[in-house]
């Protein structure tokens, strides 16, 4: 049996790394650089000031000048910033008196999945970035949350990112999973995920900040490619912590055979609700 994701052991890092900036990072070195992170403006209840900036509020100390802004400036990126606030930053950085770097530019241009690799439709939507396979049953993905993605436009959670980003993270890396180990050494057809059973833990808050997101896959059966039954164990985590873990199974049907199902079944119920 594979060992669960969830359970990993994480080995103490010796010191933070500028993707996943820890406490020691947000003091002023000795060369008076100043480490923060900055998040999305839709994220501005988590953003503190002092060690998390918004987009609007880094802009701002960066045109506000020395006396304001002070020091040098390592920014860090948390989610929901993209390429474009990089070049907003660069531009304002142009501009102003502060000195500011970006500790990862890469990071504000990570792109996200192509939306259909998690069978989404618009990209704002998509959850992962960077998916990989670390074995053929154990694939892993950074968390990018885009600052209009449909589950965070209209809900109140104080500071952190509420529980169903968490959920559709865990749906979405099962699909990528699928859409990358498994999908290749089929015929061609297109595919529908049926969720069964989710089995999920809540252990702690996510916060808009860096993240992955995996899942293992513990059991399958592959014996008829229009109907592919798993159940995998999947897991949220942050800073090496697990923030939620579940157990999921689920099928990959194919798209012909679901769309007649559902058309039967909706003109059954249907049918029942119009006596």
């Amino acid at each position: 049996m594979t060992a669960d994701p969830s359970r990993t052991e994480v080995a103490p890092q010796a010191s933070p790394r500028p993707d996943t900036p820890g406490d020691a990072v947000w003091a002023l070195d000795g060369d008076t650089r100043r480490h923060v992170v900055v998040v999305a403006d839709r994220f501005a209840r988590f953003a503190r000031g002092d060690r998390v900036l918004t987009v609007s509020g880094l802009l701002d100390l960066i045109t506000a000048g020395p006396g304001v802004a002070g020091g040098r400036w390592v920014v860090h990126a948390g989610q929901g910033v993209d390429g474009t606030d990089h070049d907003r930053i660069e531009a304002a950085r142009d501009r102003g008196d502060a000195e500011v770097c970006l500790a990862d530019p890469a990071a504000f241009r990570q792109r996200p999945e192509r939306p259909e690799t998690v069978h989404k439709v618009r990209p704002e939507n998509v959850l992962l970035a960077g998916v990989h396979r670390r074995s053929a049953t154990h694939c892993r993905a950074d968390l990018r949350i885009h600052r209009d993605n449909e589950l965070i436009l209209d809900h109140h959670t104080g500071e952190h990112v509420q529980g169903i980003v968490i959920i559709e993270a865990m749906r979405q890396i099962c699909l990528a999973q699928f859409e990358t180990a498994v999908r290749p050494s089929l015929a061609p057809a297109a595919y529908a995920g049926v969720w069964q059973r989710i089995d999920l833990s809540f252990r702690d808050f996510l916060f808009p900040l860096p993240a992955t997101v995996e899942s293992l896959i513990e059991e399958s059966d592959l014996g008829r490619d229009s109907h592919l039954k798993f159940r995998a164990t999947t897991a949220v985590r942050q800073q090496g912590r697990a923030v939620a873990t579940a157990v999921i199974e689920y099928s990959m049907i194919a798209q012909r055979r679901v769309d007649a199902l559902e058309r039967r079944r909706a003109d059954q119920v249907t049918r029942a609700y119009l006596g």
